[in-house]
C-alpha cells in the first residue's frame, strides 16, 4: 500500500521512515564501517546498510501521536537501560527494567505486523457533514498536535486508525505478558542475529555479543546455545535478519 505523502518539504516535520526495530538498538550492531549485514529472505542475497534503509522501516504507516508520543516514551526508556546493560553499568534487572524490556518488545513485534498489514482509511457512515473543511497544512499542523481529523469526504486517515490499535495492541500484548522475567544473555563465543520480528520466542537482542531472554537468569551461554537463540531468529523472520557480521553468527 503507498503511503500519504506530506505537503513538499514537509513543512511540519512529521516522521515518514518509521523505524520497528529502532534505529538506535541497530546501530549497536554496526560493524567497523557503520554498516550491518542483512540477509534478504526473498532474493536468498546478503547485502550490508545503514539503520536508515528503508527496509527497516513502515512509510507513515501510523499518525505522529503514536510515533513521537507513547512509542517514543518506551523507546527513550528502554535505550537509557540498554546502554547501562551492553555498558555493563546494569547486571541485574529490577521490576521496572522488566516493564521497559516487555514495553519494547511488544511495540517492535506490533510496529512489525502493522507494517506487513497496513489499515486503509476509514469511511464514517451516518454523518451528512464536518463542521470544518480542514486544508492539507491545518490537518499535518493538528496531526503534529496529535489530533484526528475527519475529513470532507468522511474519512479518517489509516495511520490515524493504526496508531490507536498499536496503543489497544500494546496494552493487549503486555497484559499477555505479565509473566515475563527477563534475564541477560552473553555470548561467550559467537555473535547473535537480529530477526525483523520475534514472535515465536520472547528474545530481544541487544548487541552482537549480549539479549535480552524471558524466563531466564542473567547466565553466560556458550557456542550451541547461541546457535540455538540465531535458528530462533531465523524460523522468526519474514522478510530479512541481519547482524554486525554474518559470518561470525553460528546457526
Amino acid at each position: 500500500m503507498s503511503y500519504e505523502k506530506p505537503q513538499k518539504g514537509n513543512p511540519h516535520e512529521l516522521t515518514i521512515k518509521q523505524h520497528t526495530f529502532p534505529a538506535t538498538s541497530i546501530n549497536r550492531f554496526y560493524d567497523n564501517d557503520g554498516l550491518v549485514n542483512v540477509y534478504l529472505m526473498a532474493q536468498s542475497k546478503n547485502i550490508r546498510v545503514k539503520s536508515d534503509n528503508n527496509l527497516f522501516c513502515a512509510m507513515r504507516a501510523w499518525d505522529q501521536r503514536a510515533e513521537a508520543g507513547f512509542m517514543k516514551e518506551i523507546e527513550d526508556k528502554y535505550q537509557s537501560l540498554a546502554e547501562e546493560i551492553v555498558s555493563g553499568n546494569t547486571k541485574h534487572l529490577n521490576a521496572n527494567h522488566q516493564a521497559v524490556i516487555t514495553d519494547m518488545f511488544a511495540i517492535w513485534n506490533i510496529r512489525h505486523f502493522q507494517k506487513r498489514n497496513p489499515i486503509a482509511e476509514h469511511k464514517i457512515e451516518g454523518i451528512l457533514d464536518v463542521a470544518v473543511h480542514y486544508s492539507k497544512d491545518e490537518e499535518e499542523i493538528l496531526e503534529k498536535n496529535g489530533i484526528t481529523v475527519i475529513r470532507p469526504d468522511f474519512t479518517i486517515s489509516g495511520r490515524s486508525n493504526t496508531g490507536t490499535h498499536l496503543q489497544m495492541n500494546l496494552l493487549e500484548v503486555c497484559n499477555q505478558m505479565a509473566d515475563a522475567q527477563w534475564g541477560i544473555l552473553s555470548a561467550m563465543e559467537g555473535e547473535f542475529i537480529v530477526p525483523d520480528n520475534f514472535s515465536n520466542a520472547r528474545i530481544l537482542p541487544l548487541s552482537p555479543t549480549k539479549c535480552l531472554f524471558s524466563q531466564s537468569l542473567n547466565d553466560d551461554i556458550d557456542v550451541s546455545e547461541v546457535s540455538s537463540i540465531n535458528r530462533m531468529a531465523i524460523e522468526s523472520a519474514e522478510e530479512y535478519y541481519f547482524a554486525s557480521d554474518l559470518s561470525k553468527c553460528p546457526t
